[in-house]
């Protein structure tokens, strides 16, 4: 089935557009700062703050069970 085309003015199409490149080029580097900083962490010390992180999901959303 084709999807149906939905007609909007130019200027609203121009500024989603705007947004939306704005929006990739503010998370494009995002994944950057926390690799090059565990990359610096001993293996000991990359467990820690997993078990650090796990905590606070936990404590924010709950436990979570497995299926």
């Amino acid at each position: 089935m084709e999807e149906p085309t939905i007609a909007i003015p130019k200027s609203l199409y121009d500024e989603l557009i705007r947004k939306a490149k704005a929006y990739d080029n503010m998370t494009a580097h995002l994944g950057e700062a926390g690799k090059k900083s565990s990359a610096k962490l001993t293996p000991e010390q990359r467990k820690e703050r997993a078990k650090k992180a796990v905590e606070a999901r936990i404590a924010k959303y709950g436990q979570k069970k497995r299926q």
